[in-house]
């Protein structure tokens, strides 16, 4: 009988190492060759494979084998990495909570009616610039009764979840609806006078890598952006829902060639998508399972961070991103 027992452990702690081996090594290979769809898909989910690490290392640690339990160790700490790295504090500059600028990220989702959630988030937070994504005609015409506090606006509504509205308490001293490929998606470009300085703003929402042709799209939407952002004036805002994690090779590239700093560097990951109920199919529970932040802000070097969070769940699929910075 303790012969059997002991054999059972030691295959336990054998198939607890052998998941922690695999998870290390899908979560490094995707995040360093992820450029073929089907692998880049696996680099987003760092945070759930360090959590199933932990899991599997707690099992092995209970079934006393030293040696198995320090090589999972070791993987455990090496998959950390991807995830602590974003609660250290930022080598770029931080404004110690001073601020003069705050920044709303919010994909509404075109199938959201909440309506009344939305504004009323809105108007509590009081931003000085509000970027809003999936904004069909119906949307558009609730959000233009935030015109009171923030009555300048651009963008474009459309029924098949692309439309994008930004609103500003400045004035948009240019502004243009760009495509930045040939079947990419609408971004806002614009330049705004904050406070003495006049900031070069993209908004932007590429198509979410479902199939093949957006995955495609979404790549060179990035890498025609990055280009355009390589000759824009500084500072820098970009923001957006961009469906792409920090561990995405395409994301690295478009970092590299930008120079760009994502403001969730010292705040931590802040998963944004998916939301909890919204997809009925599923439980509750499934979405935050598999939440990943791919709503982002990058700003250039000579703007300062003092704050970054995510809102609450307002009907939609993206929970809002709000962003206090320093020009």
């Amino acid at each position: 009988m303790a012969k059997s027992q002991s054999c059972l452990t030691g295959l336990l702690a054998g198939f607890s190492l052998f998941s922690i081996l695999l998870l290390t090594t899908i979560a490094f290979f995707s995040s360093i060759y992820g450029w073929p769809v089907y692998l880049e898909i696996l680099s987003h989910f760092q945070l759930q494979y360090f959590i199933l690490s932990a899991i599997a290392l707690v099992v092995i640690a209970l079934t006393r084998y030293k040696v198995t339990f320090l090589i999972g160790l070791a993987c455990t700490v090496a998959l950390s990495t991807q995830i602590l790295f974003w609660y250290l504090p930022p080598r770029f500059l931080t404004a110690n909570g001073d601020s003069n600028l705050r920044v709303l990220i919010s994909n509404v989702n075109t199938q959201n009616e909440q309506f009344e959630e939305v504004l009323a988030f809105t108007r509590q937070e009081e931003p000085d610039l509000a970027l809003f994504m999936e904004v069909d005609e119906g949307w558009q015409n609730r959000l233009d009764e935030l015109k009171s506090d923030l009555p300048h606006s651009s963008g474009e509504a459309s029924p098949y979840n692309f439309g994008i509205l930004l609103y500003s308490r400045y004035p948009l001293e240019t502004v243009e609806i760009k495509d930045f490929a040939e079947d990419s998606t609408p971004s806002v470009v614009a330049t705004i006078p904050v406070n003495g300085q006049r900031i070069s703003f993209v908004g932007t929402h590429p198509v979410p890598p479902v199939r093949s042709q957006y995955f495609h799209s979404r790549n060179k939407q990035l890498d025609q952006m990055g280009q355009y952002l390589q000759t824009a004036a500084t500072p820098q805002i970009v923001v957006g829902d961009f469906n792409i994690t920090m561990w995405s090779p395409y994301y690295k590239r478009f970092i590299r060639s930008t120079d760009l700093k994502n403001v969730r560097k010292g705040f931590g990951l802040l998963p944004s998508w998916p939301t909890k109920g919204t997809y009925p199919p599923l439980p509750n529970w499934a979405p935050l399972i598999f939440s990943i932040p791919i709503d982002h802000c990058l700003v250039s070097h000579e703007v300062a961070v003092a704050n970054v969070r995510v809102g609450p769940n307002i009907g939609s699929d993206h929970r809002p991103v709000v962003v206090d910075l320093r020009i």
